[in-house]
């Protein structure tokens, strides 16, 4: 919709937020003619996916892998000439319990498979009460294999109650296999413990992120930075970086525009692509069906300690190491990045990426990024003495607002919050990935729905327009 003779000025559209959200949003907009404006309070697109250089390594210290289940994510790669290599080497890990890492194989191969089972069957890992948790949890996600979509959140809307995956467990499945064997796993992905993770975000990211068998990691040539500055580059030049919006306008029912640094901004229509906590401060005039949907949304913490090394302190074979929360690890687990992307590190080095959540992120973010680094190496060194005492360097990165653990009922609010309630502020939409399955391809999805809620709004407005002759 471009202006011209006899045309309508094309739609002004204010997207709040230049992450994959916001700037899936914009680039769906932008392919349908609107005029958008991206204003972004960063001094770089991609919100959550930030690349960093150091000596040679490239370190991606926000997301760095997405997974061959993400299709939005595959479609819009393919559509933005991004390739995505996939992984389909043996992704081999360990657990730590009574003194030892017990080995967990992936891969398709019998041999891997039947060198996990017999990890497990020997408990050591887990008591033959906690094998048989773990039977029972993974027998009653196969039976439902095909609603543990990423693509589609609304197939799991049933079970999305207020109940948390830690309650879940302890009522029908058993703590002990949710502490030694799955919990490590969500704990990684969402950098949230159990008792944060709503019941049925933890058995979708559990079926999709191992159970299911086929959870192949896809990474992007360069890293996952590669993929966000394409979609930045789509968008064109209608992302401003370092434009921070104070406030959203909403009058008389309808958005107005947004109030900037660099002052006030006409809308049409706005996608506010921000958290759902900064969202609630942008818009302190939200009707309270909206507001108290978005208060629902809970964010992890996290803190990130990279080294640079000569070589990885694992065993050969292995990409990570993870450590249960009754160990009492002031880490919840480490990966040896370079496993997956040769890339990130000099040929012959390896990149360690250690990982610290909750209070134990909060203890360590109190510190200076040099203490830090410190405490995390030296507790590295206490299970695994091969890590080098002085690594080539060490990199901090903390996130205060690091990954959505949708908690129990949030997805399910949100659904119906879209549907019954949304419409009632015109030309007001969100993006987010707590609008969909919270990953990165929740985000994708949740900026082109936007984007077509959108569209349709002003689709409807000019079908009123012309049934009034206005």
């Amino acid at each position: 919709m471009t202006e011209g003779a006899g045309k309508r000025p094309a739609p002004k559209v204010v997207v709040v937020g230049a992450g994959l959200a916001g700037m899936a949003a914009a680039h769906a907009l932008g392919k349908r003619g609107c005029d958008v404006a991206v204003l972004e309070a960063a001094p770089y697109p991609g919100g959550r996916i930030l690349g960093r250089e150091v000596d040679g390594f490239h370190i991606d210290v926000g997301a760095n892998i997405f997974f061959e289940t993400y299709r939005t994510v595959r479609a819009l790669a393919e559509e933005l000439d991004v390739p995505l290599r996939r992984t389909r080497l043996p992704i081999h890990s360990g657990l730590y319990r009574n003194g030892k890492f017990h080995a967990l194989r992936g891969g398709d191969r019998l041999a891997d498979q039947w060198k996990t089972a017999r990890s497990l069957l020997s408990f050591r890992l887990l008591s033959p009460k906690g094998a048989w948790q773990a039977l029972k949890f993974t027998r009653m996600l196969k039976g439902r294999s095909g609603d543990w979509t990423f693509d589609d959140h609304s197939r799991m809307l049933d079970l999305d109650t207020s109940q948390s995956a830690a309650e879940f467990f302890a009522a029908r499945i058993g703590a002990e296999s949710l502490e030694w064997l799955f919990g490590p796993g969500l704990s990684g992905y969402t950098f949230a413990h159990p008792e944060q993770i709503g019941k049925a975000y933890a058995m979708a990211a559990t079926w999709e992120f191992g159970a299911n068998g086929v959870a192949w990691p896809l990474i992007p040539r360069g890293g996952a930075g590669v993929f966000a500055d394409a979609l930045a580059s789509a968008c064109g030049d209608s992302i401003k970086l370092s434009a921070p919006v104070r406030r959203i306008v909403l009058e008389g029912g309808a958005v107005k525009g947004v109030v900037a640094e660099e002052g006030w901004v006409k809308a049409d229509a706005v996608i506010c692509a921000t958290t759902a906590t900064t969202a609630l401060k942008i818009m302190p005039g939200l009707p309270p069906d909206i507001a108290d949907a978005l208060r629902k949304v809970t964010y992890s913490k996290c803190l990130r300690v990279f080294f640079g090394v000569d070589s990885s302190p694992f065993p050969p074979d292995w990409y990570a190491v993870a450590f249960p929360r009754p160990t009492g690890a002031l880490i919840t687990g480490m990966s040896n990045l370079t496993a997956l992307t040769p890339e990130a590190a000099p040929e012959g080095k390896a990149l360690i990426d250690a990982l610290a959540i909750g209070k134990r992120a909060e203890e360590l973010m109190a510190l200076s990024g040099e203490q830090a680094a410190k405490r995390v190496l030296a507790e590295i060194r206490k299970y695994l003495p091969a890590m080098p005492a002085q690594p080539l360097f060490s990199l901090v990165h903390g996130w205060n607002e690091a990954a959505c653990p949708a908690p129990g009922g949030m997805m399910k609010a949100l659904h119906d919050m879209r549907q019954r309630s949304l419409g009632s502020v015109k030309g007001l939409f969100l993006a987010g990935e707590y609008m969909a399955v919270p990953s990165a391809n929740g985000a994708l999805r949740s900026g082109m729905a936007a984007a077509a809620d959108c569209a349709s709004f002003f689709a409807g407005a000019s079908s009123q327009r012309g049934r009034t002759g206005h």
